[in-house]
């Protein structure tokens, strides 16, 4: 029993290092493409495409099943939860470091207790409380509001992780009820409908292959990056997985650096320190939470 524990723990934690390695991947190819393409056109293609690859996928082995919810109106609404939060963020690319905007995602964890308080009724103690404020802290560092070289668009950033954890609290709720391919095509149902009906107006036909195939790729590996985190926490508790997320930083920072040319400044990288440090604490926390006689 141990031995197969142990070998779904390794493979939810290989899941989640595919899903990590794919993000940054897929965000460096939408932020080339804002460069020479309408933002709707690229959140068009990265949801329809998401849809379309994911249904090719799972269509012939699930049918209709694929798309048969047991709650579809929180199932549509977690989807347009999602919409926002890829809107906000793709629109943030352009004008915000791929390391910058992965940074300020990881306080996402940090939302997620915050909110679990108003919508879960959790109890938040005292170390977990302060690690959100310390991370939060984190998030100000690396933005700098009121300072010569604050980015509006950064903001942008932290509304998406504020929507993403919405979306992922949404998830938990909804994985006791659905499959997971089901979640995964319902993902990118409210953006691929909403943006096939807004795109028409602003479409420009890719000037060459590599364009078209970067179009292709971007709907592609973001449904699978999300299917792999999906699989991770199926496998493996969180508290397992959750902290192998945090080496998107490099993987974005290399990204941004080869791609690019975007070097993080110090205050990125202290204001990631603070994030990633008061995440990994809400993690251990949560972990210890199991046990009844460790304090919160």
């Amino acid at each position: 029993m141990s031995q197969q524990f142990s070998r779904a723990r390794g493979g939810g934690i290989a899941y989640m290092l595919l899903g990590i390695v794919l993000l940054p991947v897929m965000n460096a190819i939408a932020k080339s493409l804002t460069i020479d393409y309408p933002l709707t056109q690229v959140v068009w293609a990265r949801f329809l495409g998401h849809l379309v690859w994911m249904s090719l996928f799972f269509g012939p082995f699930l049918g209709a099943a694929l798309l048969r919810a047991h709650r579809p109106r929180e199932m549509i609404g977690r989807s347009f939860v999602f919409f926002a939060s890829n809107c906000m963020f793709i629109a943030a690319l352009p004008y915000v470091q791929l390391a910058t905007a992965s940074a300020i995602m990881f306080t996402t964890p940090l939302v997620v207790v915050a909110l679990s308080v108003p919508l879960l009724r959790e109890r938040v103690g005292p170390w977990r409380g302060a690690a959100v404020v310390v991370g939060f802290c984190g998030a100000l560092v690396i933005i700098r509001p009121g300072t010569d070289v604050f980015q509006p668009a950064a903001v942008l950033t932290l509304l998406s992780a504020i929507c993403f954890a919405g979306y992922q609290l949404w998830t938990r709720r909804l994985a006791r009820h659905e499959r997971p391919e089901t979640l995964i095509i319902y993902t990118a149902l409210a953006g691929a409908i909403v943006m096939s009906l807004v795109v028409p107006l602003f479409w420009r036909p890719p000037e060459n292959v590599v364009d078209g195939l970067k179009f292709a790729a971007v709907g592609l590996i973001g449904g699978a990056a999300q299917y792999f985190i999906i699989c991770a926490l199926q496998r493996a508790p969180a508290s397992v997985v959750s902290p192998i997320g945090y080496a998107e930083l490099i993987t974005a920072a290399a990204f941004g650096y080869v791609i690019f040319n975007d070097l993080p400044d110090v205050y990125t990288w202290l204001g990631a320190a603070l994030i990633v440090g008061s995440g990994l604490v809400v993690v251990r926390r949560e972990r210890e939470r199991r046990d009844p006689n460790a304090p919160d």
